[in-house]
């Protein structure tokens, strides 16, 4: 059985322009890594086109992120719901770029880009606690719950200063990686269990609605799938240099 769509508290104003601040720190970020990204020696003009094909593919994907909710398909009743084909093509094409040439261009970036690149956490995490007590998400998808992915935020600006000052040992860059992934795995599986699905295992209201509203939908089509892109290249590059 598909229950009725609830009404989700509008968060405030503020913390509403710092979301679509921090999307607009991974979208540029993402871009702007696929651009910097290729190897020594590599032409101008050929640096450039990967530049303006990233950052077109991110537009793109930025406005159907926009499209999808606005459109209120994700709200039609039927199985699977709509939804979840928003949330498994954002995973699908995180592990395709991931595993192209493009994810090639994002390993070679330096470590403490790759690993600085998961600090918007920090600010996503308190956004997400700031809407909890504005009624807008239940308390599990927080730090006063079952989300701890706020130490993933800040392990990113520690050991992100560390690759930039210093040698960082791999064995450290490998915990925070798979620490990283796995508190994101985590928090992904609170954000389902927590929504209006025939599969819900939190009770507790309000359920998890974001998705189904422009503009916190990008919180799964660009910040979630950007995490999970950011944790695949980082694997690649780890296990390239680990071969070489």
């Amino acid at each position: 059985m598909i229950p009725d769509m609830p009404e989700m508290v509008t968060p405030s104003l503020g913390s509403s322009v710092a979301f679509v601040a921090v999307i607009a720190f991974v979208s540029i970020a993402i871009a702007a890594g696929i651009w910097r990204g290729g190897p020594t020696g590599e032409p101008v003009d050929t640096k450039g086109r990967w530049g303006i094909v990233a950052a077109s593919c991110m537009s793109v994907w930025l406005t159907i992120g926009a499209v999808v909710p606005l459109s209120g398909i994700l709200e039609t009743k039927m199985l699977p719901p709509p939804s979840m084909f928003l949330v498994g093509t954002s995973f699908v094409l995180a592990v395709l770029i991931a595993s192209s040439s493009t994810g090639l261009r994002l390993a070679r970036l330096p470590l403490a880009a790759l690993i600085g690149f998961h600090a918007f956490r920090l600010p996503l995490e308190l956004i997400l606690h700031n809407w909890y007590k504005g009624g807008t998400l239940p308390v599990q998808m927080t730090y006063e719950g079952h989300n701890f992915d706020i130490a993933t935020g800040i392990m990113a600006i520690v050991l992100g200063a560390w690759a930039i000052l210093g040698q960082i040992p791999r064995a450290a860059v490998w915990l925070f990686n798979v620490v990283g992934a796995t508190l994101l795995a985590v928090v992904i599986s609170i954000a389902l269990t927590s929504s209006p699905m025939p599969f819900r295992q939190y009770m507790n209201d309000p359920p998890v609605l974001l998705v189904y509203h422009f503009p916190y939908s990008w919180i799964v089509s660009i910040a979630v799938a950007g995490a999970l892109l950011g944790h695949l290249v980082l694997f690649r590059k780890l296990l390239t240099r680990a071969k070489a």
